[in-house]
């Protein structure tokens, strides 16, 4: 069996997510060098944002500091908007970094923007990186499936043969391995990613405001909800999709290898109904798989855009009564839109990896199938 692992047949999802994630267990130093790339880049993604808000409050300060006169304190001149009851203004001004007479400070306002600029450029790399050596792991990992698939049938009995349609045995270990494959590469790297980043961007909120991180939060349960709900029937519509991808390539190996007999009894009427029966099977399990999963991302979208209203008006009135700068409120924002990103990536790739287990399942039953005797095995 692959990799030591044991026996057993898989039925479920989250059993044949688990024996799929198994897979990976030769590659585990690669693995945690994937997650280190991956954390070295979200960290540094996660924080331009807050280093973009102070550049937004050095250039807010920066034009209201240039309307108040020259030499006058900016402590004299909050006082001054207390006295005449403008307390709301006076505390926002008392949490702008200005210098009365003086405009924007370009220097600073460089500096920042080039630390941000540079940020981004080495989390990208980072990524890069990640991308490159999980390629190279998942390769290895199919490199080996395929081999293990090789090997199993070389040791497959005939009656094995006899019982099931050759085209749904190499649909297992040809389309069923391509697409555990597409899988790992993709889903399980973005996955990684956003999960990570939305660990990140939670703690970055909470740092600049837990009461507008409480808002953005409220989101996650239900988008949580919405998902196990939709991911439970879809998960049911693609193990169809590909059993029938099975049938199918079944029956079209048989109608090809059996091409003289079905002429000679006039067997081409029932071939082509049989085909057109699993044929229109995969294409209403295919067609119920996509149309199902794909309602996750637009569910999950919605949801988001009532918490970034939210946050958007709450933060705005925090702002107005001084108790939150401007630049903060705009990092917010953008963590807000950056919060909800991962979770619809990982809502978008929810349909691949439910495909990818309902693959890795049908080949997980045929490496567990019975195997011949030693003495009578096939050289």
């Amino acid at each position: 069996m692959f990799g030591g692992m044991p026996a057993k047949k898989a039925e479920h999802f989250w059993p044949s997510a688990k024996r799929l994630l198994g897979l990976l267990k030769p590659e585990a130093m690669g693995i945690y060098a994937v997650v280190a790339l991956v954390l070295v880049s979200v960290v540094l993604n996660v924080i331009a944002p807050k280093i973009l808000g102070q550049a937004m409050d050095v250039i807010f300060g920066g034009v209201v500091g240039k309307q108040l006169p020259a030499g006058a304190s900016k402590d004299g001149f909050v006082e001054g908007l207390r006295q005449q009851g403008q307390d709301n203004f006076a505390d926002m001004v008392s949490r702008m970094e200005l210098v009365p007479g003086t405009g924007i400070n370009f220097a600073k306002l460089s500096v920042l923007i080039a630390i941000v600029l540079l940020m981004y450029f080495v989390a990208n790399i980072f990524l890069w990186l990640q991308g490159y050596v999980l390629n190279r792991i998942v390769m290895k990992v199919i490199r080996r499936l395929r081999d293990d698939t090789e090997k199993k049938l070389n040791r497959l009995p005939l009656n094995y043969f006899d019982t099931r349609q050759r085209g749904d045995v190499l649909s297992r270990v040809t389309n069923d391995v391509d697409n555990v494959q597409q899988a790992l590469q993709q889903a399980f790297a973005q996955l990684i990613s956003s999960l990570l980043t939305v660990i990140g961007i939670v703690i970055m909120m909470f740092i600049v405001s837990w009461q507008l991180a409480l808002i953005a939060l409220i989101a996650l349960p239900l988008s949580g909800v919405a998902a196990g709900l939709i991911g439970s029937r879809s998960q049911k519509l693609f193990s169809a999709q590909w059993k029938n991808t099975g049938a199918l390539n079944g029956q079209i190996e048989e109608s090809f290898s059996g091409h003289d007999l079905v002429r000679v009894f006039g067997r081409d009427a029932d071939m082509l109904e049989r085909f057109e029966e699993r044929n229109e099977a995969l294409y209403k399990a295919s067609f119920g798989a996509q149309f199902v999963s794909g309602m996750i991302f637009p569910v999950m979208q919605f949801v988001s855009y009532l918490s970034y209203v939210g946050i958007a008006v709450v933060g705005g009135l925090r702002v107005a009564s001084g108790s939150m700068s401007l630049g903060d409120a705009t990092a917010f924002i953008q963590y807000s839109r950056e919060f909800t990103q991962p979770l619809g990536q990982m809502a978008g790739m929810a349909n691949m990896l439910q495909s990818g287990v309902a693959s890795s399942e049908r080949v997980f039953e045929f490496l567990d199938a019975d195997e011949q005797d030693s003495e009578t095995a096939t050289e």
